[in-house]
């Protein structure tokens, strides 16, 4: 197909069949353009709000959307890359017990949620991602989960005892449109069995970056010279520097890890 001719070798359309995201704000509003174009076929968006003014800087939908449900606007914005993708639309907050594919992306506003669709997605078998996108004004997290690497209870805490940004700042949307992006490309190395970091933290202002908990993905160079991965993983306990977490309070100041 010619659509993905320029990646057909890298991304794996087999791999891109069906995705949950939780909350279609800033960061979702840039996510789903992102995965239409990549090539997942099947969406279901959660989300209870509609697009008003005061979100018009902080999101990508365009003033002709405002009024509409955020989900809808997604779903608007999807169809724009691809009119046969098929987006279910869930115009409330996602609950414990409701649907959640195999890969999920979270973006919801609050802790809570991602800590009970976290459980929830746990208790399938058959779960291969969860991408956890977090932001502030100027910094952002992304906590990457798969079935055998999961350290999303180290990085999570409740939101009263994250220390949060004023309303008039608090939110951009170039760090909205960067987090999607990392989030994707993490969904990517994940999918396909690449090496990555679960936990990768990021200021903007002044520009610095962290990581932890590595899963280096052994791999074989076969005939083609492609690369091959094996199921297997090991974790590189190698020492590198981190930056205080956002869930900690969105600090800037580099931390030497202990």
């Amino acid at each position: 197909m010619l659509r993905y001719l320029r990646n057909k070798d890298l991304i794996k359309q087999s791999l891109l069949d069906e995705v949950t995201i939780i909350g279609a704000g800033g960061i979702a509003s840039a996510l789903v353009t992102i995965l239409a174009q990549m090539g997942f076929k099947k969406f279901h968006i959660w989300d209870d709000d509609k697009l008003e003014e005061h979100n018009l800087s902080t999101t990508a939908y365009p003033e002709s959307m405002l009024g509409e449900t955020k989900v809808r606007c997604a779903a608007e914005m999807i169809h724009q890359y691809d009119k046969n993708i098929n987006v279910n639309m869930y115009l409330k907050r996602w609950e414990p017990s409701n649907h959640l594919s195999d890969i999920v992306l979270l973006t919801p506003d609050n802790m809570e949620t991602r800590l009970d669709v976290h459980m929830d997605w746990k208790r399938n078998d058959n779960r291969r991602a969860l991408i956890d996108m977090r932001m502030g004004a100027l910094t952002m997290e992304v906590i990457s989960v798969e079935k055998d690497n999961d350290n999303f209870g180290k990085t999570w805490q409740p939101s009263n005892q994250i220390s949060d940004e004023a309303c008039t700042a608090k939110h951009t949307i170039f760090t909205a449109n960067v987090v999607a992006g990392l989030g994707a490309s993490q969904l990517f190395n994940v999918l396909h069995n690449r090496s990555y970091w679960q936990y990768i933290r990021q200021s903007l202002a002044p520009l610095s970056f962290g990581r932890e908990y590595p899963v280096n993905k052994i791999t074989e160079v076969i005939n083609n010279g492609t690369e091959k991965s094996e199921n297997k993983t090991s974790v590189d306990k190698s020492r590198h520097n981190v930056i205080v977490r956002t869930t900690q309070g969105r600090q800037d100041n580099n931390v030497k890890q202990a």
